[in-house]
């Protein structure tokens, strides 16, 4: 009876390979200290349900693969974005040095004005002087014009009364 639930293995199966493919499973079976037959059978028994499957991706495989593409699409639009970003912060920082050259600009040309404006003024300051100095030489000479003018007709009034006085 314990007999019928013990199962041996005594069929033989049997494939065909290449040199390089013989040695390459013995070396892989050698690694895990087991016969080449033992490795040939684990590895039978453990994909013989994915048959299916050889040469395809099996469901998880291709649950897998989808993520991925979702991932992938995920940071290629991301990567996009901080593209659009990095262009957008970039054209702001052009925006602003120029905005920045231009208020800077503006400032050296009213400094530059402001200057302008003070020495226009210290001229014109030294103009009203000069105006002054001749307004006042002006009226001066006037006072004197009109002196000379009265001393004249007074001299020509005096002359023309001795002229009268002698000849009478």
């Amino acid at each position: 009876m314990e007999n019928e639930n013990v199962k041996y293995r005594n069929m033989t199966i049997s494939l065909k390979v290449a040199a390089e493919e013989k040695i390459m499973l013995r070396r892989l079976a050698e690694k895990y200290k087991v016969s080449l037959s033992e490795f040939m059978y684990n590895l039978v028994m453990c994909f013989k349900n994915q048959y299916d499957y050889i040469g395809m991706l099996s469901p998880g495989e291709e649950k897998l693969a989808e993520n991925l593409r979702k991932v992938k699409m995920q940071n290629s639009r991301l990567t996009a974005e901080i593209e659009n970003a990095d262009f957008r912060v970039q054209m702001e920082m052009e925006r602003a040095a120029k905005a920045i050259n231009a208020k800077d600009e503006f400032a050296y040309q009213l400094k530059e004005q402001k200057a302008i404006n003070a020495d226009q003024l210290e001229e014109l300051n030294s103009l009203k002087e000069i105006n002054l100095m001749l307004e006042k030489s002006n009226n001066k000479f006037r006072r004197t014009s009109s002196n000379n003018q009265l001393t004249s007709i007074a001299a020509g009034a005096f002359g023309l009364f001795t002229g009268f006085a002698f000849k009478r």
